[in-house]
């Protein structure tokens, strides 16, 4: 009985100790027998096409073969199908995320995609809306706007106005709904009416 090591089957071949000899054989043998169940199981995971997957899949098993560790052998399948998945994951996210920067600096998609009808209209409601800020008593305005452009809260709003933060509430309810009634068409008389019910 020999104890040379056996050649390695198949077209990759390797120089290295008995160590890595044993680590090439079992991974060609890996790859001999499980190759197409590792195409197929990343195609599963969402791979666009067989080319990628053999892509993916080459890629693993360069990673395995850089590998340091002995030990690695008794769980080399598994690892190998790890790593790919791994890969492929990688792979889509930095698809997606070009994808996503491409579609951001795209200078043929339209920047207002509102029909001219529509963006009269938004410029109707917007003087509307703006008259109607005006219209408001001073804290009411002064609270609305804090509270909406501003992004303050309702604690800082009332101390900003050295009011009580229920009575900000009070102004910010009131002043939304007279906006909103007045962009829906009632005169300031009817929208004030209407929100102090």
């Amino acid at each position: 009985m020999s104890s040379e090591p056996e050649t390695c089957p198949g077209p990759v071949t390797y120089d290295e100790d008995a160590s890595g000899s044993s680590r090439a054989r079992e991974l060609a043998r890996i790859i001999e027998e499980h190759n197409h169940a590792l195409h197929a199981f990343l195609r599963a995971r969402g791979v666009r096409d067989e080319q990628e997957a053999r892509d993916v899949a080459q890629e693993a098993y360069i990673r395995v073969l850089q590998l340091d560790e002995p030990g690695a052998v008794s769980f080399l399948r598994a690892y190998i199908f790890k790593t790919a998945a791994n890969i492929a994951s990688n792979r889509a996210r930095q698809r997606a995320t070009r994808h996503r920067l491409d579609a951001a600096d795209d200078p043929a998609e339209p920047i207002d995609g509102l029909s001219p009808e529509r963006r009269v209209l938004a410029q109707e409601e917007v003087a509307v809306l703006r008259l109607a800020l005006f219209e408001l008593p001073p804290k009411h305005r002064r609270a609305f706007v804090l509270h909406r452009f501003e992004e303050w809260g309702v604690d800082r709003i009332a101390a900003e106005l050295a009011i009580s933060a229920r009575t900000v509430r009070h102004y910010l309810l009131h002043a939304a709904l007279y906006c909103q009634l007045r962009v829906q068409g009632l005169s300031p008389r009817d929208a004030k009416a209407e929100a102090q019910r």
